[in-house]
């Protein structure tokens, strides 16, 4: 299993701020990536409805 890091930048609406965020991905048998860990803590983020950078995060696993 290997594990592969992407850099997403973006605006965070609950830092009201632009933020760079790592995301994980363990890269399946079959070629399909799972996002497995971000780290700006968006499983208690009250804005990740609405989150361009959580978005793009799980668009890139389609990569």
């Amino acid at each position: 299993m290997e594990i592969e890091e992407e850099f997403i930048a973006g605006f965070c609406r609950t830092m009201n701020n632009g933020e760079t965020v790592c995301c994980e991905y363990t890269v399946q048998e079959d070629g399909n990536r799972e996002l497995t860990f971000m780290d700006c803590a968006h499983e208690r983020c009250v804005n990740t409805g609405a989150c361009e950078i959580f978005k793009q995060a799980h668009e890139l696993k389609k990569k």
